[in-house]
């Protein structure tokens, strides 16, 4: 056995034919336990890989220790398909990403969160911490520290599971720390399972652009955005815990991107003081008070229950047009020969040769509880510069914000008194939430003038009460929303 191991390791270390690299890993495959790592005995794990080692996987599989940076830096680049990559415990000090590309069926897998860490906080260029564009891609048991860039990007992958990984900046939340913590990117069948997200200057974790996503029992604290979902098609979002962010889970389209977000089920979530000072150096996030719990923006088909929302100090929900950002419409144009996933059945601003995605409806807000919210927005900031916190302020002033603001854009009734005065054209449904208020801002007539310098006063928007008429509805248009369907889960 160890013999065989040794022969593997020499094999790869010189170039070969592809027919006598065929016949190595055909001997390999003939005896257990065989490993192509060159510090496998056969039979016992080395030092430090107490959790997991080449012994638990089969060919072809390396253990990397700490210490081995360069090992892992070029043997990353070299990768064959269905190669395992395991790191021992241990701090990797990196000065460059680790890349991994086109190879099938990667695992890249430490010893634990906070026993395998991988530090990049010595680059000495703009990088990602690890980079990787491959199918059925798997990272596990690690930390991922101090990435210039993104900590974790994988891009353009069909089956891409992210497990138990930790992304952080050790030097708590900066402005000069990467955008994003995990972020997932073009991706079609993604898992992100039991990760945390830490310090991230844009988003802790992130999918976009993406289809067919479960995001679950994760912990996203300490960033700009904690958890968001973005032009992305059929996801369940659920058991995870957003805390301590600037806001905390958000769903949205941005203008331009091919996939038109759809179908997104957010439930069993906790969404707890996102009240940090916001961050970001700019972008869209650098738009988001503090305090916000959850924003809904440009967004169709998303359903959001059994939720808990408290002391989120601007805002649990806000439910927002993509104008309401962007107010050119022509920015949010796709032309249909460029859309990339499903888009049919989707209530749409069109013609015959594309759509747009400003358009917010079809959103169900049931069964979640609110407490604590609204009562010091954007963490009480004096000299308020973003549009939400500052037309909040001026609105409500020291009344605590509703914990669902609605900016009723498009709607074409409105009345500040009369419930059957007011429409529901964009299907925004409210049941069963528990301690829960409303209001419809009226927010394609009030932004213009506020950008004026008219505000209005609280009692000229429509706030209703329980049970919220016309919101009072638990159905969408097009029947319940379409779970992801994961290969990798047997779904």
């Amino acid at each position: 056995m160890r013999s065989v191991a040794r022969l593997s390791s020499a094999l790869r270390q010189r170039p070969v034919s592809f027919g006598l690299a065929a016949a190595s890993l055909g001997l390999c495959s003939v005896l257990a336990g065989c490993s192509t790592d060159d510090g496998d005995d056969g039979d016992k794990a080395p030092a430090g890989f107490s959790t997991t080692s080449c012994l638990d996987f089969p060919a072809p599989c390396l253990n990397i220790a700490a210490g081995q940076e360069a090992k892992l830096q070029e043997e990353s680049q070299l990768l064959g398909d269905g190669t395992t990559i395991v790191l021992g415990e241990g701090t990797f000090v990196l000065d460059n990403q680790v890349t991994i590309r086109q190879a099938k069926g990667v695992t890249l897998i430490g010893q634990g969160i906070d026993k395998t860490i991988l530090n990049f906080g010595g680059m000495k260029v703009q990088a990602n911490g690890v980079d990787v564009i491959g199918d059925d891609f798997r990272i596990e048991g690690l930390t991922i520290e101090d990435a210039k860039k993104d900590a974790l990007r994988v891009e353009d992958s069909d089956g891409v599971t992210i497990r138990k990984v930790k992304v952080t900046w050790t030097a708590g939340p900066k402005t000069e720390n990467g955008a994003y913590g995990l972020y997932p990117v073009k991706c079609v069948h993604v898992l992100v399972e039991d990760c945390e997200a830490w310090n991230a200057s844009d988003a802790g974790l992130y999918v976009g652009q993406s289809r067919h996503v479960v995001v679950r029992n994760n912990l996203a604290s300490g960033n700009v955005a904690g958890i968001e979902i973005e032009n992305t098609q059929f996801a369940d979002v659920y058991g995870n815990t957003a805390t301590n962010n600037t806001a905390g889970l958000a769903v949205f389209d941005l203008p331009g991107n091919p996939v038109i977000g759809r179908d997104i089920h957010v439930h069993d979530n906790i969404i707890e003081a996102n009240n940090m000072a916001n961050f970001a150096p700019g972008g869209t996030v650098a738009e988001i008070p503090a305090g916000t719990g959850t924003f809904i923006l440009a967004s169709r088909r998303v359903q959001f229950d059994n939720n808990i929302y408290k002391d989120n100090v601007t805002v649990d929900i806000a439910i927002l047009n993509g104008l309401a950002i962007e107010g050119k419409a022509s920015k949010w144009r796709l032309a249909n020969d460029k859309l990339v996933g499903d888009s049919s059945g989707l209530d749409l601003p069109s013609d015959a040769t594309g759509v747009s995605n400003y358009r917010t409806s079809d959103i169900l807000i049931r069964d979640n509880t609110h407490s604590g919210g609204g009562a010091n927005i954007d963490g009480g900031k004096p000299g308020i510069k973003r549009q939400l916190g500052l037309l909040l302020s001026i609105v409500y002033g020291s009344t605590p914000v509703d914990s669902v603001v609605y900016d009723g854009w498009g709607e074409s009734s409105f009345d500040a008194k009369d419930a059957s005065k007011n429409t529901n054209d964009n299907r925004v449904c409210l049941k069963g939430n528990t301690g829960a208020s409303v209001v419809n801002l009226h927010l394609d007539v009030v932004l213009p003038a506020a950008l004026k310098g008219t505000f209005p006063k609280l009692e000229d928007l429509y706030r209703p009460a329980a049970p919220f008429a016309p919101y009072d509805c638990d159905a969408m248009q097009g029947g319940p929303i379409a779970a992801p369907t994961m290969p990798q889960l047997g779904q």
